[in-house]
């Protein structure tokens, strides 16, 4: 009885351990998406001297591997003269249900000859801080390239390129 208790046991705990690892992502999985968010809400502050900062939750869908998800961005901004650093978090969510978590720093570059935040460029690091489901135990590294034609808090087309470690 002891030995039928015992082997129970460790096909149970084997189990459990093999079903958690088939849902993690694979080490070494490229992931890359586009996007174009849309703002939510914004809470900006102007100052003078061309000082705007402040946070905006931006919106949007997405595909990744032929998968229908969602994207939110968390960002704060710091800019003079419509330039300056961003930071954030980004979550994507896929229609399973699966999350992927994500910390942005990155910085923005306006090109507008007024010094507004128009017709802006944005690049920024990525550092994947975790997930569920598919993207379980998920770590790695990517960048965020993209622009936006308009004022600060509008569409945003963005460019994800994410490696899993």
């Amino acid at each position: 009885m002891k030995k039928t208790g015992v082997l129970v046991s460790l096909i149970a705990v084997f189990s459990l351990v093999f079903a958690g690892s088939a849902q993690a992502a694979p080490k070494g999985e490229k992931i890359a998406f586009k996007t174009v968010f849309v703002s939510q809400d914004t809470s900006l502050t102007t100052l003078p001297g061309g000082i705007v900062y402040g946070w905006n939750r931006l919106t949007s869908p997405t595909r990744i591997s032929k998968q229908s998800a969602t994207v939110e961005f968390l960002g704060s901004v710091n800019y003079v003269d419509g330039s300056g650093p961003f930071n954030g978090f980004i979550t994507v969510t896929t229609v399973g249900g699966d999350k992927l978590g994500l910390s942005v720093s990155g910085r923005g570059l306006s090109l507008a000859a007024d010094s507004s935040t128009a017709d802006a460029r944005f690049s920024g690091s990525i550092t994947i801080i975790g997930g569920s489901g598919k993207y379980k135990n998920a770590q790695g590294i990517g960048t965020m390239t993209g622009t936006r034609a308009s004022a600060l808090g509008s569409p945003v087309a963005m460019k994800f390129n994410l490696t899993l470690k």
